[in-house]
């Protein structure tokens, strides 16, 4: 029985799986992501030896890949990816070339929106965003029930200024993704306690540790200010949160709706849910991409 792979690379973790036809995930396996990797090679030597060791039980006939960073998507290359250190890096081609299947290749955000619009969170939607918030920030545009990429430079929302003066991997400061990912909130709150603790924790103390309120009010006011802009550029119906900081739950929808409502006047007020998929979409998409590479659209 044929099988695909697919792999959602984070700047944290590589998220892997195996799905069947009936985008059933037959085996799943979580890599951590190599550091210092500018060149991308540690990264395609770890997917290589994995794809290795599943080929001993599965039949795979090819592999969705998702990354993050702005991305020539024809091209198979990344543009930049910040938090994975890539420049202008021909991460598909490698790949190729290191395990000799056909490779499906998106933004790790349009792969996410595209298994929410099919059958998650978006399906039925004309015009809505997908917010997924990890060790980065991006967002997916849905305008007209289609996934817009404009040559890839689209949905860079975590590189909007949300004045916090933090330094962000892109150079500049007080952006979005260095205020408001996980990867910022657990950063910034070990700089206030001297205490090393994961965004699921931080939340979890809110009602009881000053540091970890102060830190998450910062991360939740960043994502209305976002939440803010996208409503008035774009006017979505719904605004699907995703990624790690969406394992908060609904309180984390209600802090951004109940905030956000102060923000909104004229707007379209958009709809604020969860991701269908949870932290899975990434990977998800990257499943309905591979089967696609293999059966056509």
């Amino acid at each position: 029985m044929s099988n695909v792979l697919a792999v959602d690379v984070g700047g944290t973790n590589i998220k892997c799986a195996v799905f069947d036809r009936d985008l059933t995930i037959v085996e799943s396996r979580t890599l951590e992501t190599p550091s210092r990797d500018e060149s991308g090679k540690a990264v395609v030597d770890a997917i290589k030896d994995l794809t290795r060791e599943l080929r001993e039980s599965f039949d795979l006939v090819s592999v969705g890949l998702a990354v993050p960073g702005t991305l020539d998507e024809p091209r198979g290359i990344a543009r930049w990816a910040g938090n994975l250190g890539w420049r202008d890096t021909a991460i598909v081609s490698m790949l190729e070339n290191a395990i000799q299947l056909p490779i499906a290749f998106r933004h790790d955000v349009r792969a996410g929106a595209l298994a929410e619009l099919r059958s998650g969170a978006l399906k039925g939607i004309k015009d809505g965003i997908f917010l997924p918030v990890g060790t980065g920030i991006a967002c997916a545009i849905i305008l007209d029930g289609e996934i817009r990429a404009s040559e890839g430079f689209a949905g860079e929302i975590g590189h909007i200024n949300v004045g916090s003066h933090r330094e962000c991997v892109c150079g500049q400061d007080g952006c979005l993704e260095a205020t408001s990912s996980t990867l910022a909130i657990s950063k910034e709150y070990e700089k206030k306690s001297g205490t090393k603790l994961s965004t699921n924790e931080i939340v979890n103390r809110i009602s009881q540790d000053q540091f970890a309120r102060e830190v998450y009010d910062e991360a939740i006011d960043g994502l209305v200010m976002a939440c803010d802009i996208l409503a008035t550029l774009l006017a979505p119906e719904v605004v699907v949160i995703g990624g790690g900081f969406s394992m908060a739950g609904s309180s984390l929808i209600l802090d951004i709706e109940n905030r956000l409502a102060n923000e909104l006047s004229f707007q379209r007020k958009p709809r604020l849910t969860l991701a269908h998929f949870g932290i899975q979409s990434g990977m998800y998409g990257c499943g309905i991409m591979a089967w696609e590479k293999i059966n056509g659209k």
